[in-house]
C-alpha cells in the first residue's frame, strides 16, 4: 500500500469521481457531508464475492492500515441475492486507488501492485468542477400503474387479516427519461448537496450504468466494539412530524424495526441501549419516526456478525420476515437488485454499511427509481401511494422532474 496527503482539492465525492479516473471508473463513490467525510475508489486490487454477507464480510484481508483511511473495502449487497445485469448480488473490493477527504485535508491510498505510480498520478491531479447538465426530463407513464399498486396493498392487508403478517413493506418502481444521457456524478452532487445529513452513493455496473441514490437509514456504524444503528420506520410529510409521534399505525410499525435490532443485537452484544421511545428525524422533504441504537460487541464478534444478523430490517422486508420474502416473491413483481440492500466500507478499526434508498438505476438517458411503503393493519393504498410520491422527490427533483 503506497498512502500520501494530495495537492488537489476537491469539495464533494462526485468532484472526486471527475477528477481522477482510472481504468474501470469510479467503482464507489460515498459521501456524508454531515460528518465531513468524501471518498471515491477507483480501479480494484482485489475482490470478494461470496454466497453470504457473513462469509464475505469475515474473509476480508485485515489490512494494516494508518488511523484515520475509510475501508478500504467497498462493496454492495443485493436485497435478496438477486442483481441486475452489470452488478454482482454481494460483492466488496479493495480499489487500485481510493481517494478521500475530511473536508480540510485531501489524502489517496493505492494497493496491489503499480501502487506507487497511482499513487504519484493522483497526487498530480487537477480538481474539474462536476459539470452543470442541463437537460430536460420526465416520469415516463406506466399503464394501469396505479391499479397494480391498489392491488398490491390489498393483497397485503388481506393477508395481514388473515394472521399470515403483521407488516410487509412493498416497493414500486418510477421511471424517467432524459433528453440526453444522465450524468451520474452530476447527480450524486446534487443529492450531496441537498440532503447533507444523508450517505450519498454511486456505484458503477460492469456495463457502464450506475446506482446513485442518498440514503437517509444506515445499518450499523462499527468502531472497535461500538456498534452505533438505528430504526427509522413511519413517515409523513415535513409538517406531520408531532401527529407521527401519536399514530398508532406509525408506532406499531416502528416498534417492529426496533424489537429487531435490538434482538439481533442482543445475541452479539455485551450491553445494548436504546431510548424508551421513539423521536423524529426530519429530511428535506420527508420526517420518518428515529430510534437511535448502540451496542457494545462480546469479544470475537465484528461486522460480519452484525450486518448478517441485522440484514434486512422490517423498515424493508417485513414481520415475520420469511413470510414477508414469501409475499413479495409472489407478489411484487419487482426486481429489486441493490434497491433496499446494502452499500458502504468495512475496515480493520472501522466499517459503516447503509440501507441503500431513495435511490435511482441510471442507464444512459434512462433512470428507474424506487421506492416502498410499510404495510400494516390500518394502512390505505391512497396513503401509502402518497407517501412513496413524497419519498420520490428526493431523487425527482435532483433528476430536473418538475412536479
Amino acid at each position: 500500500m503506497a498512502l500520501a496527503e494530495t495537492t488537489s482539492r476537491p469539495e464533494f465525492a462526485s468532484a472526486e469521481v471527475a477528477a481522477y479516473d482510472a481504468p474501470g471508473h469510479a467503482g464507489l463513490a460515498w459521501a456524508h457531508p454531515e460528518q465531513r467525510l468524501w471518498m471515491a475508489a477507483f480501479g480494484v486490487a482485489e475482490r470478494r464475492e461470496g454466497p453470504s454477507l457473513r462469509s464475505v464480510l469475515s474473509g476480508l484481508e485485515p489490512l494494516d492500515l494508518p488511523d484515520g483511511v475509510p475501508g478500504p473495502w467497498f462493496g454492495t449487497v443485493a436485497f435478496d441475492g438477486r442483481a441486475w445485469d452489470g452488478f454482482s448480488p454481494l460483492r466488496f473490493t479493495l480499489p487500485a486507488l481510493l481517494r478521500w477527504s475530511d473536508g480540510e485535508r485531501h489524502f489517496a491510498a493505492a494497493f496491489g501492485p503499480g501502487a506507487r505510480g497511482r499513487l504519484d498520478d493522483a497526487r498530480l491531479a487537477s480538481e474539474k468542477r462536476v459539470e452543470s447538465v442541463r437537460y430536460r426530463a420526465h416520469r415516463v407513464a406506466q399503464s394501469g400503474e396505479r391499479e397494480r399498486w391498489t392491488a398490491l396493498v390489498s393483497r397485503a392487508l388481506t393477508a395481514i387479516a388473515a394472521g399470515a403478517l403483521e407488516k410487509v413493506v412493498v416497493a414500486r418502481a418510477i421511471d424517467v427519461e432524459a433528453e440526453g444521457l444522465i450524468d451520474p456524478a452530476a447527480l450524486l452532487a446534487r443529492l450531496e448537496e441537498r440532503y447533507p445529513a444523508c450517505r450519498a452513493y454511486l456505484v458503477r455496473g460492469d456495463d457502464g450504468s450506475a446506482f446513485v441514490g442518498a440514503t437517509p437509514e444506515v445499518l450499523c456504524r462499527v468502531d472497535g466494539d461500538l456498534v452505533r444503528t438505528e430504526a427509522l420506520a413511519g413517515s409523513s410529510d415535513p409538517g406531520g412530524g408531532p401527529a407521527l409521534l401519536s399514530s398508532g399505525k406509525d408506532l406499531r410499525e416502528h416498534r417492529w424495526v426496533v424489537d429487531h435490532i435490538v434482538g439481533a443485537l442482543s445475541g452479539l452484544a455485551r450491553s445494548v441501549q436504546r431510548k424508551p421511545e421513539p423521536g423524529l428525524r426530519p429530511l428535506a422533504n420527508v420526517v420518518h419516526l428515529h430510534t437511535p441504537i448502540s451496542a457494545r460487541l462480546a469479544p470475537g464478534r465484528g461486522v460480519a456478525d452484525v450486518a448478517a444478523a441485522l440484514h434486512p430490517t422490517p423498515a424493508v422486508l417485513g414481520v415475520p420476515s420469511a413470510a414477508a420474502r414469501r409475499f413479495l416473491a409472489e407478489h411484487e413483481g419487482l426486481e429489486r437488485g441493490l434497491y433496499a440492500g446494502l452499500v458502504g466500507w468495512v475496515g480493520p478499526a472501522r466499517s459503516e454499511l447503509a440501507v441503500a434508498l431513495r435511490c435511482a438505476l441510471i442507464r444512459g438517458n434512462r433512470a428507474r427509481l424506487f421506492v416502498g411503503a410499510g404495510i400494516v393493519e390500518g394502512s390505505s393504498a391512497a396513503r401509502e401511494w402518497e407517501e412513496t410520491e413524497m419519498k420520490a422527490r428526493a431523487l425527482l427533483d435532483a433528476l430536473g422532474v418538475a412536479p
